[in-house]
């Protein structure tokens, strides 16, 4: 998926961006986090009853390559039937899982990934394209 549009993840930014952070376990506490760490923020929305985010998760996140990739990035991982996982995706404006989502440090979605890559290798190259678009500012 190509983000054309900018989706606005955090809208009131000047409370991402304070000293005091959002709740813990949401995607404004992750963003805030990233920026404080100064790493892009990589999302991935699932589901526990979808078999596709089952074997993404075994299939791709378990390849040690791609968790040497996810050192360098703040990736945290959302089952949308939770309340926090529920409130990432309506902000992120996502309606399908599995999905991955690089989001810049102003809490706009940069590139997205709707559905599965089915190697490591080709999630390697997801990653790296994330990591150039979100390294530039």
């Amino acid at each position: 998926m190509h983000v054309a549009s900018r989706v606005w993840i955090w809208l009131a930014l000047g409370a991402c961006v304070g000293s005091k952070a959002p709740p813990q376990g949401t995607l404004p506490f992750d963003l805030w986090a990233a920026n404080n760490q100064g790493r892009p923020l990589i999302v991935e929305l699932s589901a526990t009853w979808c078999k596709p985010c089952q074997m993404f998760q075994n299939l791709v996140l378990s390849d040690p390559r791609v968790k040497q990739a996810l050192r360098d990035v703040v990736f945290v991982t959302y089952d949308i039937d939770t309340p926090a996982g529920r409130d990432a995706m309506e902000r992120s404006g996502i309606r399908s899982v599995p999905a991955v989502l690089g989001i810049d440090r102003d809490g706009v979605v940069r590139v997205a990934k709707i559905g599965t890559e089915p190697t490591p290798d080709e999630f390697l190259v997801f990653m790296q394209r994330a990591h150039d678009i979100l390294s530039v500012r």
